[in-house]
């Protein structure tokens, strides 16, 4: 069984992370495979592929159960999860479970191929606990074919399910993160004080991540 949690990671943090270990524990896995995703060359994100990467390495040095995936930095572009997924398949017969948000599910008729995902894992839907949970009807109708009563079916079946599960609230987000560190940045150069590089190491930011960060003066400006 390989869990997936794919996301640019710019940068990776206790959010997106905490919320998918939870999810892990429901469905009875125990490692997550942190999974970078590749970026068109217009978009811009401020760092280099290289820093995702190894940003997301520190993740996994301090947390055993963090494993990195690197498959679609490697596949050729566009980048398309149902392409990835078979990528996947074709490197392994592991049953694969892919962990999306909420949001992610609510718009999933957008995804290339979106019809096909079912075809190489089980999708594993975050929910937030405070949320109220109101797919549009075209989703919905989609969810009452595949969704999973029975959360065991996926030790069972190499693909075809949905799993819905319920993750706690993380209020943060990685634009979030990167414009606390940019103000930070700025107050460092007035000589003004600032706490912000603390609170995010503590709430945030595995404390390597942030090292790494200031080392390589990442998100800056």
């Amino acid at each position: 069984m390989k869990a997936i949690l794919g996301g640019t990671f710019n940068p990776p943090h206790k959010g997106h992370i905490g919320a998918a270990l939870k999810a892990a524990d429901e469905i009875g896995v125990n490692q997550v495979h942190l999974m970078p995703c590749k970026l068109a060359p217009h978009k811009s994100v401020g760092v280099s592929e290289s820093h995702r990467v190894k940003m997301i390495e520190l993740c996994a040095q301090n947390n055993d159960r963090l494993i990195p995936e690197l498959i679609e930095l490697a596949l050729p572009s566009p980048s398309y999860t149902v392409k990835t997924l078979r990528a996947l398949k074709e490197k392994s017969d592991d049953t694969i479970c892919f962990f999306i948000g909420a949001d992610s599910l609510y718009n999933l008729d957008k995804w290339y191929e979106w019809e096909h995902l079912l075809d190489y894992c089980h999708l594993v839907v975050m929910r937030r606990d405070d949320e109220k949970f109101s797919p549009p009807p075209a989703i919905q109708a989609w969810l009452d074919c595949h969704v999973a009563n029975d959360k065991s079916v996926i030790h069972a079946k190499p693909a075809g399910h949905v799993v819905l599960t319920n993750t706690p609230l993380f209020s943060v987000s990685s634009t979030e993160i990167r414009d606390v560190l940019a103000s930070a940045a700025t107050s460092e150069k007035s000589g003004t004080p600032n706490s912000s590089n603390a609170d995010l190491s503590n709430l945030w930011l595995e404390e390597s991540v942030l090292d790494y960060i200031n080392e390589h003066q990442l998100y800056k400006s």
